[in-house]
């Protein structure tokens, strides 16, 4: 076979690949709109096809032999775990049904083909090695963000999205497997982790990790399951506080919570990135000392201690609810690695022929029914109940009616139609929050059983040309930067049916990661090592932060010792051994 014929073969294969194992799972939204989906997704179909091409032609480099080589290239990516497990339940039906098979097919063919003629190997090796160093440094270097943002790549940065970004893609693992193939989720995966162990991974010993533990006392009083309080966290979407644009803003949207707001919570996050937010307060660990990765994406494949890990141990039982898709930043899966009992999403919700009745224009679903699932859970009475519900009806893209039009008239003169127009749908998103929670306290106040209840928002809206128009920003500097904790600042609002201790919440601002323990205070709850630990690096940094690592004058710890305890904790729990979770879970002998 000469050069040509083989290439033109391998191109051929990966398109073939491509268009079984992505195309097929996305059947449904290409007959029901194929102009739109190509539109959207054409750049990643043909990288996807490039990266498979790509791999065809290094495996060659193995075999020498080419039909073996399409064979296995094309298969052996399915037997790897993580990719596996994605897998839509056709193709792994298929893949058990066959190993067999293929196992046969291989060792016939490796036996029957001849080896082909050095020129073939000389031009896949060159053909492979070129490729898939583009790509690869593309994945190392977030897709060229670095050089795209300083211009240097002119054509290539048109087409960055189309690159695979499974650590930083929100969709999660499920539905990135739709949109970019198979292959392509196998090799961005597999770069992820290269990277991973080669840059950002140290193994922390067992002993250093305990260390952290021992000074604190492993024996806790315990309230009788009866004086438990049921524990519910609101994470509602884009909440903040619109005031702060300007003095034309409507000073009464959220009376209910501004009448029970104690602080503001520092979120990790400006605009989006809504599971860091819930990573930081259900793990106490830390986006900042991670790179900004996407955790629920890149990183939590295993058990990990959390607050509803540490909540189980007590006794109760443990809930997170999303009135979205159980696919999207990997939520099926995360919130069972974090311990959680079960997970309320979107599908449990309603059934699909009524779910269209519940979903707004911009194509999220009304928070009528995340509130009414918290109601339904909170009647299980047996157990103390610890929900963390995040809301999604008030999300990003704010350029619709989706809540009927003009309820606010903004008296801005030089505001756009288009700016009035998400900031009327915005402002009114706000308002429905508010009556949300209002509505749920009154019912909670004929609890029997004691019940707290913590409300805050994830981050800033993306209001986008807004902010601009009211000159939020400063200047284009900060704009890009975003050092003022301003721009991560929201609401934080707390309730309770029973007398607590409101001032633990009486701050400025209380850090994402350094919320869990005082919450646990508030609920009269005994604080296990893990969070004793959280709690003393909170009694030296306020927060540990992209806007700075605020240190307080009071510290009377070695402070430079105990954050590089908090950074070992973190690297273990992300990238090393997860000392921590087998040490905090391990039965007493």
């Amino acid at each position: 076979m000469n050069i040509w014929k083989q290439q033109l073969l391998f191109l051929l294969i990966a398109l073939v690949s491509v268009a079984f194992f992505c195309l097929y799972p996305a059947l449904p939204r290409i007959l029901n709109n194929p102009e739109q989906y190509f539109q959207l997704n054409g750049a990643k179909i043909v990288i996807s096809v490039l990266i498979n091409y790509a791999l065809i032609s290094f495996i060659y480099l193995l075999f020498r032999k080419t039909f073996i080589t399409i064979f296995f290239s094309q298969f052996i990516f399915l037997l790897i775990k993580e990719t596996f497990v994605v897998a839509p339940w056709l193709l792994k039906f298929s893949v058990l049904s066959g190993v067999a098979v293929c196992i046969t097919l291989i060792v016939f063919l490796y036996r029957k083909e001849q080896l082909e003629k050095k020129r073939l190997f000389l031009s896949n090796a060159l053909l492979s090695l070129c490729s898939l160093g583009v790509l690869i440094s593309a994945n190392f270097s977030n897709n060229f963000s670095q050089l795209c943002q300083q211009n240097q790549l002119g054509w290539l940065c048109e087409y960055r999205q189309a690159f695979p970004n499974t650590k930083g893609d929100w969709i999660g693992d499920h539905l990135t497997i739709q949109k970019i193939g198979f292959i392509p989720f196998f090799f961005s995966k597999s770069m992820d982790s290269l990277n991973t162990r080669l840059f950002n991974t140290e193994n922390i010993p067992e002993a250093t990790i305990k260390a952290l533990y021992t000074p604190y006392s492993t024996t806790m009083p315990v309230l009788k399951p009866e004086q438990q309080p049921n524990i519910v966290m609101i994470m509602s979407e884009a909440h903040w506080d619109a005031r702060q644009l300007g003095k034309n803003i409507p000073q009464n949207i959220t009376p209910t919570l501004d009448r029970y707001q104690t602080s503001s919570l520092l979120s990790p996050s400006f605009g989006g990135g809504t599971a860091n937010v819930e990573f930081e307060v259900l793990t106490s660990l830390n986006i900042y000392l991670n790179h900004n990765e996407l955790m629920y994406v890149s990183k939590l494949k295993r058990p990990t201690y959390s607050l509803a890990t540490y909540l189980n141990s007590l006794g109760y039982d443990t809930t997170a609810m999303h009135n979205s898709g159980k696919f999207f930043y990997n939520r099926n899966s995360v919130y069972q690695n974090l311990g959680f009992n079960r997970f309320t999403s979107l599908e449990n919700m309603t059934s699909a022929q009524d779910r269209a009745k519940y979903i707004n224009q911009a194509g999220w679903a009304n928070d009528d029914l995340l509130y009414q699932s918290i109601r339904n859970q909170l009647k299980h009475t047996e157990q103390p109940q610890f929900i963390y519900a995040i809301t999604v009806e008030n999300h990003f893209n704010y350029n619709d009616d989706r809540y009927g039009m003009d309820h606010f008239n903004i008296n801005q003169p030089e505001l756009s139609e288009s700016s009035k127009r998400q900031l009327n749908t915005y402002l009114t998103g706000l308002q429905r929050a508010d009556q949300h929670v209002e509505k749920l306290l009154q019912d909670l106040k004929q609890q029997k059983r004691p019940t707290i209840v913590i409300f805050f928002g994830d981050h800033l809206p993306n209001l986008g040309q807004v902010y601009d128009d009211f000159h939020f920003f400063a200047s284009a500097q900060e704009k890009a930067e975003k050092k003022d904790v301003k721009f991560f600042s929201t609401p934080l609002a707390v309730w309770s049916n029973y007398p607590i201790d409101r001032s633990l919440f009486q701050q400025k601002n209380i850090a994402a990661h350094f919320l869990a323990p005082k919450v646990l205070t508030a609920a009269q709850l005994p604080l296990p090592p893990y969070y004793q630990f959280i709690q003393a690096v909170n009694a030296c940094y306020s927060a540990i932060h992209q806007t700075g690592v605020e240190l307080k004058p009071e510290c009377k710890y070695p402070h430079p010792q105990l954050l590089n305890q908090y950074k070992d904790l973190n690297m273990d729990v992300l990238n090393g051994k997860n000392h921590s979770y087998q040490l905090l879970t391990q039965k007493a002998p």
